[in-house]
């Protein structure tokens, strides 16, 4: 369901032609994706606590494929950029999975498993760009559209069959749901208040997807341009580089982020992954392809041990509100794509380029760094770094958190 986000993003110059407009009306198209997914996460995804996940995730992938046969018909551009954001606003059903996975996992290995099924997600986004890339080349682009619809359907069957019927978290009639709607999503506003690690680990996490955005997006308009003038087939096999890091994602759960225990100095070696992948990529993508390909492998590997490490961080958060902190923390992650889409456009179309939207995104993860650097991993509150560097495992962690949650569920009303 990930991958319905991406499908446009090596096509964009051929949806250009088909609806005969700009480069920059077309690039609308990502970015509605991404603020669509943002609305169904922000206003739709917290009802998961309250209702069944299995009925939930049906419903959800039902509504995304009807809207989707729309834009599979359609032929005026205004009425694909609406369809693409309603469809994506129903596209989040595999942001259920990943608070289930912590639910489930125990603390030592729960790195390990979210990164299994982190992975699926990303997998999707970059086959996404590969299969469109081909498909568009050899036929119309309106046929990966059509075969995204049938692999919704296929995502529909294997849930109905498979997917066990898990509770809802918070079991509550729907006539009740409905008068408490209000309270529910000021809940998710109450978590920032309530969580420092919570607004650390979601401002780092917008920064990167700031950078990844900015970067797959802006990346078309550079390889279908001079010097390259690469086919969409080529620019959409670029996804296969960004592929072998998401193999990976797995082996940085285990090696790295459990080893340190201390998920902030994991996201700090992202960050620094991520940051090597953007230099190179900007200075050396304008005379040599070498360039992008190693951005694409270094930026696609700092995203996962980024995102791994700040859904560790978060995991014990809240145990009776899993998928309103998901919303909370998600929510600003895609804000960052969504951010980092039309920044990477405006700059790239407007102001300089290949040269200049890279810029951006190295002063971006200059920016995250001083996110992750004023508070310590130890420190309860804001700003600080009270324990200094020392490293508590994270099931001395899960403990004082779960304190804390007494606490607050003594003090809460009905939310």
């Amino acid at each position: 369901m990930s991958a319905n986000l991406y499908y446009s993003h090596p096509i964009l110059d051929v949806l250009a032609k088909d609806f005969h407009v700009s480069q920059g009306q077309v690039s609308s198209i990502p970015t509605l994706a991404t603020a669509g997914e943002a609305t169904g996460l922000l206003l739709i995804m917290p009802l998961a606590d309250f209702f069944p996940r299995r009925k939930f995730s049906l419903t959800f992938v039902f509504v995304t494929a009807a809207f989707w046969l729309g834009l599979c018909l359609t032929h005026n551009l205004n009425i694909f950029l609406i369809l693409t954001y309603l469809s994506a606003c129903f596209t989040g059903v595999t942001q259920i999975m990943l608070p289930l996975v912590a639910e489930l996992a125990p603390a030592e290995t729960r790195a390990f498993n979210i990164s299994i099924v982190g992975a699926g997600p990303t997998m999707a986004i970059l086959l996404a760009r590969i299969l469109s890339g081909i498909v568009a080349n050899y036929t119309s682009w309106r046929n990966i559209y059509w075969l995204a619809l049938g692999l919704q359907a296929a995502v529909w069957i294997a849930l109905f069959c498979f997917m066990p019927d898990y509770p809802a978290i918070n079991p509550t009639p729907k006539r009740d749901i409905l008068k408490r709607y209000p309270k529910i999503l000021w809940s998710i506003l109450l978590l920032y208040t309530k969580y420092p690690v919570l607004v650390q680990s979601a401002l780092s996490s917008f920064c990167t997807f700031f950078t990844v955005s900015s970067y797959w997006t802006t990346l078309t308009f550079l390889l279908s341009g001079s010097p390259y003038n690469y086919t969409t087939l080529v620019i959409g096999l670029f996804g296969l580089v960004g592929a072998v890091t998401v193999f990976l994602g797995p082996i940085y759960g285990k090696y790295i982020i459990q080893p340190l225990q201390e998920p902030l100095y994991s996201v700090m070696i992202g960050k620094s992954v991520s940051l090597v992948g953007i230099v190179i990529g900007t200075f050396v993508g304008v005379h040599n392809v070498a360039g992008p390909i190693l951005q694409a492998l270094l930026l696609d590997a700092g995203l996962m041990i980024v995102q791994i490490a700040n859904r560790v961080s978060i995991a014990p958060i809240a145990p009776e509100a899993r998928n309103r902190v998901n919303t909370a923390f998600v929510s600003i992650l895609y804000l960052g794509s969504f951010a980092g889409t039309k920044s990477g456009n405006e700059i790239y179309e407007k102001h300089g380029g290949w040269l200049a939207s890279g810029g951006l995104s190295i002063a971006v993860i200059a920016f995250s760094y001083a996110i992750i650097l004023l508070r310590g991993p130890n420190e309860p509150g804001w700003i600080g770094w009270t324990g200094g560097w020392k490293v508590r495992p994270v099931v001395v962690k899960e403990i004082e958190v779960e304190k804390q949650v007494v606490k607050d569920e003594s003090e809460k009303a009905e939310v």
